[in-house]
């Protein structure tokens, strides 16, 4: 076992991604529902399925990862989960570049790292009535410090987590006058914590995620309201899988989002505005000496007050050990 954990020790390729799909949709809930102001209020991007297999693995050295995906979502659900009347279409493109370093520093046995997130979006809103928008442009900057701490033994397999504290600043697009936008226009806090337990051939993941939102103070015009605020939520990604053959590994994952708070208009809670999605689908992984592929579909299930729809992520990992002396 001290040779495995020798293995994964030098593997930096699993560390800190907390990619953002840039699924914008407050502006697709605002034009689909103009009549109503608290549609324009709704969960920031995070990180939906974006993570998956050996996600809590890494070590000593620097991270680039690109995150390509893609979003498409024909249909809204209500606060009961019932589809809401009419054909409306979500088309989200994005990627987003992924730069992470886990030093030699140690704290509470584990080591310093930070990471940092720059995604590109292009995203195109198409309603019932034929009015259509569209938007490109740089979403919002985050940056989070964290610990990782080394693989370790516990029972007959290899146990290693993770904690980042993940932060979202508004340095993306923003306009008052636009409904549709790429940045938040507002401060989103998202720690998470990470872990992978791993056994011969199969391994368990699993990300869960804490999302606090600070208010906007400057919302669409045309909706006539002060200020708003996004809700509480818990999101949680989890998979497993199975090494088929060497470095390719085939297997399940998931992700399951939960609002806890009501969103806010004005400072008054807005009632059954609360969110929740779940995406299941299959996954595939392959790679080996520093670079990773990873292929990963879902299919939305158990919507509430969001868009329902397919997603598809791609990530290429290239890991940079550091050399020791």
């Amino acid at each position: 076992m001290t040779t495995s954990i020798r293995k994964y020790d030098a593997q930096v390729a699993f560390v800190l991604a907390r990619p953002i799909a840039l699924l914008i949709v407050v502006a697709f809930w605002a034009l689909v529902t103009p009549m109503v102001c608290f549609a324009q209020i709704k969960l920031p991007a995070v990180n939906l399925g974006e993570t998956n297999f050996e996600d809590g693995f890494g070590s000593p050295g620097w991270l680039f990862e690109e995150f390509p995906e893609s979003y498409v979502a024909g249909e809204l659900r209500d606060a009961q989960g019932n589809r809401i009347p009419g054909r409306n279409r979500l088309t989200t493109y994005s990627t987003t570049t992924h730069v992470a370093y886990i030093s030699e520093k140690r704290v509470l046995g584990a080591s310093l790292a930070v990471e940092v997130l720059q995604p590109l979006v292009d995203v195109d809103v198409q309603l019932t009535n034929g009015d259509s928008s569209r938007v490109r442009g740089f979403g919002d900057l985050t940056v989070g410090p964290g610990l990782q701490w080394a693989p370790k033994k516990i029972g007959k397999g290899v146990f290693v987590h993770r904690f980042v504290f993940d932060v979202d600043v508004p340095t993306g697009a923003y306009s008052d006058r636009r409904l549709l936008n790429i940045g938040n226009h507002f401060v989103v806090v998202n720690p998470y914590y990470a872990l992978t337990y791993e056994r011969k051939k199969v391994e368990l993941s699993a990300r869960f995620h804490y999302l606090w939102n600070s208010a906007n103070n400057d919302p669409f015009a045309g909706l006539g309201i002060k200020n708003m605020q996004a809700g509480q939520a818990f999101h949680i990604n989890y998979s497993t899988s199975y090494e088929v053959r060497k470095n390719v590994r085939l297997g399940f994952n998931g992700y399951w989002l939960q609002q806890l708070t009501d969103h806010r208009i004005n400072n008054i809670d807005v009632p059954d505005s609360r969110e929740r999605t779940v995406g299941l689908g299959p996954g595939l992984q392959l790679g080996g000496q520093g670079i990773w592929f990873r292929l990963n579909g879902y299919m939305e299930t158990d919507v509430r007050n969001r868009p329902s729809g397919v997603k598809v992520t791609f990530r290429i990992s290239k890991a940079l050990p550091t050399v020791k002396k």
